[in-house]
């Protein structure tokens, strides 16, 4: 859909195009018997896949809503009400997260506005006050209007049941939502009137919500989801993003981006280091298909106890955990590196020095496959939907407030490496648009 289609767009126009292409994706979804979501509690989810081109039938399905809901309201008045119920909306979700009403209501079941109260330990007050506009999101839904007990919908249910989603409402609004609000000053303080961003880490907005005061002193994000907490709550927020890994995991189906990468059987007998690998989630499904493979997980010492926790015993021969800063020299020799969502959140200069940080350990040959994020898309006549551009636009403004970092096209990943040194030899690029996944592969000529 070009610019010219959407500038003549008309409430009628939006509606045929809505209902075609929600018959459409219908269509598709019931062709392959994928189980249809709906707004009740026991609705799956998720839908459990999206054959055939349903991904891209739903993202334009998403834009013409959107222009739907900008048209039914009007250009000043759309404006009005997304500044009137943006924050508040984020603001009520975040509340409902951090303070689990999810869980104070049986998925199934009912709660009381008091039962939830004496579950979160929040006045009563607050509770019926937060559940009211809750409501109005489709997080929960009283049983009659006047009602003061509440049940669940698909939507509250989903993070009743999942506590990687949940996990990722906690890393997405709690941990990068501050930092993105003083991000127009960061930007008045360290760039206005200068040619180009500030790459200083210390001049971020991020820094300056935790310079001091009453969230801490904490050098950037990874600082503070590492050591935040005090006792047996230390690290608590490094735990919940090892969540929050898998989550993504499964959301994005990395698990089969890692398989696909190259011909692992074909690589022989080879030692593979995960660099910054979580707690292995994806390494256990690689080392279970590939018995050829010996793996060694590297993270920070945070994550050592989840691995310990839950990585699969009967695989532990093979695969093993080692603490490492992605900064520090690398102390194995392997034959493969996976570097796998790493780059993606560090500014140029940092990325090249984890780069850097390689060498030591990398002997003629050795190979990176590097798997991140390709948020923006290099220009292009066939333009995709505006909601799938709009994905990569929001994390690459959330880099920019977290670390003066930025979203990447595929030719800027061939220059890091380049950059970092010349030996680096890029000898295979693939990039899907759609997903932002890209796979690079480089092999040392040192």
């Amino acid at each position: 859909m070009g610019s010219v289609q959407q500038d003549i767009a008309t409430l009628n126009s939006l509606a045929a195009q809505i209902s075609e292409l929600a018959a459409k994706m219908t269509k598709q979804l019931e062709a392959d018997k994928v189980p249809p979501v709906t707004l009740l509690a026991d609705s799956p989810i998720k839908y459990e896949r999206l054959p055939g081109d349903v991904f891209l039938t739903r993202q334009l399905l998403e834009d013409a809503l959107k222009d739907m809901w900008i048209l039914s309201q009007g250009p000043s008045e759309s404006v009005f009400n997304y500044v009137h119920m943006a924050i508040p909306d984020t603001s009520c979700l975040n509340i409902l997260n951090q303070f689990d009403f999810w869980n104070a209501v049986p998925v199934g079941g009912q709660a009381s506005y008091e039962e939830i109260a004496k579950y979160t330990k929040l006045p009563l007050e607050v509770v019926s006050r937060v559940l009211d506009h809750a409501i109005t999101m489709r997080f929960f839904v009283k049983p009659s209007p006047t009602a003061t007990s509440v049940l669940h919908t698909s939507r509250s249910a989903a993070l009743a049941k999942d506590s990687g989603l949940s996990a990722l409402v906690q890393m997405v609004l709690d941990e990068t939502g501050p930092p993105m609000f003083l991000l127009p000053e960061a930007l008045r303080r360290f760039s206005q009137g200068k040619p180009e961003i500030t790459k200083n880490m210390k001049e971020t907005a991020f820094k300056l919500c935790y310079s001091g005061g009453a969230w801490g002193d904490y050098e950037n994000s990874w600082d503070f989801i590492e050591n935040d907490g005090e006792g047996e709550k230390k690290g608590w927020r490094q735990r919940n993003f090892v969540k929050f890994m898998a989550y993504i995991k499964d959301l994005f189906g990395t698990e089969g981006i890692v398989l696909d990468a190259i011909d692992w059987k074909a690589a022989g007998d080879v030692t593979v280091v995960d660099l910054g690998g979580s707690a292995g989630h994806d390494d256990a499904v690689l080392a279970t298909k590939f018995p050829n493979l010996k793996i060694i997980v590297e993270d920070l010492p945070e994550v050592a106890p989840v691995f310990e926790k839950e990585f699969p015993s009967d695989l532990r021969s093979r695969v093993s955990f080692r603490t490492h800063n992605l900064f520090d020299p690398q102390p194995v020799s392997a034959d493969i590196y996976i570097m796998k969502w790493i780059l993606h959140d560090w500014p140029d200069v940092e990325s090249v020095k984890i780069l850097q940080a390689l060498r030591p350990a990398l002997k003629p040959g050795a190979r990176i496959v590097f798997i991140d994020y390709v948020g923006k898309q290099e220009p292009s006549e066939e333009e995709l939907p505006r909601s799938i551009q709009g994905f990569g636009t929001a994390t690459d403004l959330r880099m920019m407030a977290l670390f003066n970092a930025k979203e990447r096209p595929v030719q800027a990943w061939k220059e890091i490496f380049k950059q970092a040194d010349e030996r680096y030899d890029v000898v295979r690029v693939k990039a899907d648009p759609l997903s932002f996944m890209c796979v690079l592969e480089a092999v040392w000529r040192g």
